[in-house]
């Protein structure tokens, strides 16, 4: 990675910046990625736009497979669905990404979303359920067909809906009642970690979103949260890519999937600095201004 404060500077790499990798930037900052001097994420729009991501094939090391499919509406995918016909349909749509992924070089890590556990909303009117056996199962067929053409798999935990459960700023954590409530496998530390393990699979690891960690965080009283968020890296050894934002881990926008620049919310310093430790493909998953992202790469290299 290159971080400078000042552009006539020698470029610094990613181990004098403190990073066992070098940073990843979105498909938005590849205008400005050969002076950073990091590597590209694809997105999900790979399937679709093979041509224009060719470009900057020589610098993508990290792609993100489509979690929603086009069945009249666009609705979201599930991989443990109990519908099988819908179950396989959502299997295949990731399976396809990584074909298009592996014509790349570089890129050797395909990340997915877990599946929902219930999903009930006006386009989500059929296909609304998942088991966990069919989730572990959903994703070994996945990591096989990926282990055959040398990808790796990362499972990214997910948010707690809040907006979209239509639970209004002023309730607080601890008198919502999630049982009825549209959920992801994957949201707690817990359940995120227990299911990479379940799965079993050598080229399967994890991906931490910083940001969807936060909303998780805010489904509990505000003393409980830090612990919360530093409880993503109780088990570092299995994570292998992380989507870094900031959030608000102290007032109600941080309920959002905010992603804000690194060291512009109020996650902990601590959670950042072990970020910064792992063996892991880091991704600073939004760009917004070349000013702003230069100003992230400085906070960042300090921690």
């Amino acid at each position: 990675m290159n971080v400078r404060r000042d552009r006539r500077k020698s470029p610094m790499t990613a181990e004098q910046a403190g990073f066992r990798h070098p940073l990843v930037a979105t498909v938005d900052a590849f205008d400005h990625i050969e002076r950073l001097g990091l590597n590209g994420n694809a997105g999900t729009t790979l399937t679709n736009e093979v041509e224009a991501m060719n470009a900057f094939s020589q610098v993508l090391v990290s792609g993100h497979a489509p979690s929603s499919l086009q069945v009249g509406s666009k609705i979201r995918g599930n991989i443990a669905s109990t519908d099988d016909e819908f179950r396989d349909m959502s299997i295949r749509t990731i399976l396809d990404y990584v074909d298009v992924a592996r014509r790349y070089p570089h890129l050797k890590l395909v990340n997915m979303h877990f599946a929902p556990k219930r999903w009930i909303d006006e386009t989500q009117n059929q296909y609304q359920t998942g088991t966990y056996d069919r989730l572990i199962d959903g994703i070994r067929q996945v990591a096989a067909f990926a282990e055959r053409r040398g990808i790796q798999i990362v499972l990214e935990n997910n948010c707690a809906y809040f907006e979209l459960n239509g639970i209004a700023d002023d309730v607080p954590a601890e008198k919502v009642d999630w049982a009825d409530k549209n959920q992801y496998y994957g949201v707690s530390p817990e359940e995120w970690t227990q299911i990479c393990e379940d799965v079993d699979r050598p080229n399967v690891g994890l991906c931490l979103d910083t940001s969807h960690a936060c909303t998780y965080a805010h489904t509990f009283p505000e003393d409980r949260r830090r612990e919360r968020m530093l409880a993503f890296l109780a088990k570092p050894h299995l994570i292998r890519h992380v989507h870094w934002s900031d959030n608000y881990l102290y007032d109600t926008r941080g309920r959002n999937d905010s992603h804000v620049s690194v060291g512009k919310g109020s996650l902990p310093t601590e959670l950042h600095r072990g970020i910064k430790r792992l063996d892991a493909v880091i991704l600073l998953e939004h760009f917004y201004t070349i000013d702003e992202l230069e100003q992230e790469l400085e906070y960042v290299t300090a921690l």
